[in-house]
């Protein structure tokens, strides 16, 4: 599962022209430095990340608009993990693992914050809200 609104997310969309890329519904995208949103991937910082809100494939030339969630703390987010968290990993920080899960065994970006586990840890399913993160205007 990709990175779901929960809580907190109404009225709290944007939409940004993106990339030449396929981007799904829950993809946690930054911008490519060109202007455009791309899908992200391992190792982003941020902080300004935004969550698709649709499946889309971009044309062959970038400038289509699509709509996202913002990120900012008051949102929070259901997302798998790319292993199965601890006990240990509630109320600590994690890295994206890509643009649709995170890592909650790293901690070198520290992008988002893992608030709990959703059931057993073999689901490798977390809910938490990312650091920082996109401001509501």
């Amino acid at each position: 599962m990709p990175f779901i609104p929960k809580r907190g997310y109404d009225g709290k969309t944007v939409r940004l022209q993106v990339a030449a890329q396929t981007f799904t519904k829950g993809d946690a995208c930054v911008d490519n430095g060109s202007g455009f949103m791309s899908r992200a991937a391992a190792g982003e910082n941020g902080p300004n990340f935004f969550i698709a809100a649709e499946t889309i494939t971009a044309a062959a030339t970038e400038a289509d608009y699509i709509l996202f969630w913002r990120t900012d703390p008051s949102i929070t987010f259901e997302v798998n993990t790319d292993a199965a968290p601890a006990r240990t990993d509630v109320g600590t920080e994690a890295d994206l693992a890509s643009a649709t899960q995170i890592n909650p065994d790293a901690s070198a970006d520290d992008v988002f914050y893992i608030e709990d586990i959703v059931g057993a840890t073999t689901n490798n399913k977390v809910v938490g809200h990312f650091v920082g993160g996109t401001a509501v205007a």
